[in-house]
This record gives C-alpha cells, sequence and structure tokens, in this order.
C-alpha cells in the first residue's frame, strides 16, 4: 500500500496531539552516584569509536586525525570507518594519508560496494557489528570528539556496567551514541532497519533502551565540536532526499513499536549485513 506523505503528516499531528512521546517510555538517566572514583582502578573496557563515510572527503579529513589525536590517551580505543560507498576518493586518501594509524592499529577501516543510496540505520549497524570494542559508540565524519572523549565513555562504563546507553545529552544527540556492543546486538536488536533514509534512527534506538531498562550516561557537550560548516542534514546521498517527510515517516514507525513494547529491531531476519572489504 502506497501512503502519500499528506496522510503520514496528517496521522502524526494527530497522534502528538493525543498523546506524548513521555507517555509511552519514560527515560532513565543517571543519577550522578559514582560507583568508582576516578583515580582509582577500573575496568578497562575496549572502546570502538565508528564514524561512516559516503562520499564526505571533505569533512572526515577535517576531523579523523584530530579525532585519533584526542583519543591517545586512552590505550584501549580503536576508530573504525566505514566507507561506504564512497565515490569521493576516501579510500584512497586514507591509504596514503593515514597509513601510520592503519599499521599501529588506533584506525581500522572497511569499505562496501553494496549501497546505491545512504542509509543511517543500516550503516551503523554493519559498522557497529565490525567493531571489535566492548562499547560501540557513533561519532559523525563532520563531529569533533575533543580531548578524553574514550577515558570519559570509560569512566561512565565503570559507573554504569551494563543497560547503558552512552549519549551527548538528554534530547541534543547530534548522532554520538553508544551502546556495550553485546547489549546492542542481543538486547535491541540493533538499529531498525525500518527506519529509512535520513531521521529519528537514534531517538528511536534509545527509546527502545529505555523501555528495556536501559540507563542513559551523558557526556555532555565537552566531548562534541562540529566542523564549521556543519548541517543538520545533507541529503545528497539519500533515496529520499525530503528529511522532513522521512523523519516523520520514521517517528510513525517508531511510535507504534513503543506503543505495543516491540524494543527488539530486526527480529526474525539478517541486520547489519554488507560485502565488506578491509583497507589496509
Amino acid at each position: 500500500m502506497n501512503i502519500k506523505r499528506e496522510d503520514y503528516e496528517k496521522v502524526f499531528r494527530s497522534i502528538l496531539k493525543e498523546k506524548g512521546w513521555m507517555d509511552i517510555i519514560t527515560p532513565k538517566y543517571w543519577d550522578w552516584k559514582e560507583l568508582v572514583p576516578r583515580g582509582e582502578t577500573q575496568t578497562a573496557f575496549r572502546i570502538s569509536i565508528c564514524t561512516n563515510v559516503m562520499d564526505r572527503l571533505d569533512d572526515i579529513r577535517m576531523t579523523l586525525e584530530e579525532n585519533i589525536k584526542a583519543n591517545l590517551d586512552y590505550p584501549y580505543v580503536e576508530h573504525l570507518v566505514l566507507d561506504y560507498n564512497s565515490k569521493d576518493g576516501f579510500s584512497e586518501w586514507v591509504q596514503k594519508d593515514m597509513q601510520r594509524y592503519l599499521k599501529n592499529g588506533r584506525l581500522v577501516v572497511y569499505r562496501t560496494t553494496d549501497p546505491e543510496s545512504y542509509s543511517m540505520a543500516h550503516s551503523r549497524n554493519v559498522s557497529f557489528k565490525l567493531a571489535s570494542g566492548d562499547i560501540v559508540n557513533n561519532v559523525d565524519a563532520d563531529n569533533f570528539t575533543n580531548s578524553g572523549f574514550a577515558s570519559q565513555i570509560n569512566y561512565l562504563a565503570n559507573q554504569m556496567p551494563q543497560r547503558a546507553s552512552f549519549a551527548k545529552g538528554k534530547t541534543m544527540l547530534r548522532g554520538r551514541l553508544g551502546f556495550y556492543k553485546r547489549e546492542f546486538v542481543e538486547m535491541l536488536g540493533g538499529y531498525d532497519e525500518e527506519i529509512k533514509g535520513y531521521g529519528h534512527e537514534d531517538h528511536d534506538l534509545l527509546y527502545r533502551s529505555y523501555g528495556l531498562g536501559f540507563t542513559m550516561m551523558f557526556f555532555g557537550g565537552k566531548y562534541y565540536r562540529a566542523v564549521p560548516d556543519h548541517r543538520k542534514a545533507q541529503m545528497d546521498n539519500f533515496s529520499n532526499k525530503n528529511w522532513r517527510y522521512t523523519e516523520k515517516r520514521n517517528k510513525l514507525v517508531s511510535f507504534f513499536n513503543l506503543f505495543y513494547g516491540i524494543f527488539k529491531a530486526n527480529v526474525g531476519r539478517e541486520w547489519g549485513m554488507a560485502n565488506v572489504e578491509r583497507i589496509q
């Protein structure tokens, strides 16, 4: 059945007027109760900082090396980049200019030529599944982590060693969302690949985690900075370039799943699948 954009907007407006998001799932935030103080012996979690690119060479050239250097204080971290069928020379650039990080293991790069257009949910599922870390955390191509990000995530993980989400803030996620990999895969079922194109994939995942009793561990704006010409929606590689429509459509998909208590995504199907090669 083909549903027109006007029908989606009519239903969406009526839903939000009648029932708000908070009436479906109540968020749970960290209460700042420190279980393992800074400076004391902590569990050292391996952390994967994951970035997905499709024709984002201009951005990644500004952010990737700076982010690697900004996290050298923490030894158990990898920066994983998934080249999601870029055609702007990313793989050639990373082999030429980032070779020292590829060799020392701080940088891991995979490439897939499968996708014809960009998918926020699918690309993040693929990179999170490829990651070797105990914790997987997304960082968009036009984002800087600033210094000490991985160390801060490890500190937060020691306060909440299970059922935790790691996010920039309570409402403005900015594409900065992470989980324990095992819980991301086994409990949440990854990003919902029924959420197509641009918009709401992070909030859907976060609200499903609340439904399963997860606590948000927020690290704050100190560990977030965007490139100077950052844009909210870069739609060149999406099959549907009307981000306002796709975001509303995705909110409807998410809302109904939450309403019916469907907190694990992609049940009964393969997800996060792609043919990949590792760039050396």
